[in-house]
């Protein structure tokens, strides 16, 4: 069953058939029921958004998708419309530790309550996700949000997480040129760090796990070894690992690795000599800058070094061509490829300070 109290269906229902501005926040839980998923937010037509691991449970694209949600200021203008909070499949080590702002009704729909928790949810079902939602759904009514209203609150929020233009290459360039490029809808791995932003924002994704990324833990070192492990499961679709300099030097002899299985892995490198993450919160928190910060190192050459097919890239036009060429050796089975990045980190700052407040 759904859930052992025959009343909490009931109390779920009643919830939304009360509710008028719903927002529904799709969790990493609700990746194996990706129609179910549109399937609500589309009986309900309201503000759809989604952590960074059920990024394309929803479909990037959907006139109902608004954005990522994280538990930073970035979505409070859309979810503090709401007069209910639907929480599907999410799972509270997603967020980043705050407290919860909120002060709609929230109904979590989970396959498992979750002992700690940023909120107290005023109904819950706990269970099968897809019983779940097809217990709720004879409750459902469109709601009151316009399509306009739902298209603007994107629109705004597409253009708060934007980078900004800067003398080099933008970490959002980076992304969007990858995108424009990329034929056979590639797989994305994305390592911690600042880059992330950039990627989550505006790497488009129709489908879940498309986006694979470790947030949660955000463990760095995450892309590449990831990537491999995609590109040997799935040999025939191609798949790109966005990394920063940093994650990619805890796991650089993997490289090797992909190089003797022929992997067929382009890897991204977001090249600025930094831990820009953890640089930008020493400055905020008005520390010293202190061990975040190295030359900037020849990743082509290390890669070249390790059996891969590599390329430096300085501006949008040499980016553009490498991005073609190491894209052309992974699909031809050529093994992996490399694209080491001198990106324009100056913006990254003002980004976060957007995104997280």
């Amino acid at each position: 069953p759904v859930d052992p109290d025959p009343g909490a269906v009931a109390r779920a229902r009643a919830l939304l058939a009360g509710a008028r501005r719903p927002v529904v926040v799709v969790g990493l839980e609700a990746r194996s029921v990706p129609g179910e998923a549109t399937g609500l937010v589309e009986a309900l037509g309201c503000p759809v958004l989604t952590t960074y691991k059920a990024k394309g449970v929803v479909a990037d694209g959907h006139p109902s998708v608004v954005g990522p949600f994280t538990g930073a200021s970035l979505e409070e203008d859309c979810v503090s419309r709401a007069d209910l909070i639907v929480l599907l499949g999410l799972d509270p080590v997603e967020l980043i530790p705050r407290p919860w702002p909120y002060h709609a009704p929230v109904l979590d729909i989970a396959a498992t309550k979750h002992p700690l928790h940023y909120v107290e949810p005023d109904a819950g079902l706990y269970g099968p996700l897809a019983e779940s939602v097809k217990r709720l759904l004879p409750g459902a009514r469109i709601s009151a949000w316009t399509s306009d209203e739902i298209a603007v609150l994107g629109t705004e929020m597409k253009r708060r997480m934007g980078f900004g233009r800067g003398p080099g290459i933008s970490p959002q360039e980076v992304v969007e040129t990858a995108r424009r490029r990329s034929a056979g809808r590639p797989r994305i791995t994305v390592d911690a760090g600042a880059h992330m932003l950039s990627v989550m924002a505006f790497w488009e994704c129709r489908e879940p796990a498309e986006a694979l990324i470790s947030n949660g833990l955000s463990t760095m070192g995450f892309a590449l070894p990831a990537a491999i492990a995609v590109a040997l499961h799935e040999p025939e679709r191609p798949v790109i690992a966005f990394t920063g300099d940093g994650g990619l030097m805890m796991c650089l002899g993997e490289l090797s690795t992909a190089a003797s299985r022929r992997a067929g892995v382009v890897v991204v490198v977001f090249n600025d000599g930094a831990l820009s993450l953890i640089d930008i919160k020493q400055r905020r928190r008005g520390l010293e800058r202190r061990g975040v910060g190295w030359p900037r190192h020849d990743f082509a050459r290390a890669a070249e070094g390790l059996g891969c097919r590599a390329w430096r890239a300085e501006t949008p036009e040499a980016y553009a061509a490498a991005l073609d060429a190491a894209l052309a050796v992974a699909v031809a089975g050529g093994g992996p490829a490399l694209i080491d990045v001198r990106i324009d980190a100056e913006g990254y700052g003002e980004q976060f300070k957007a995104l997280r407040g």
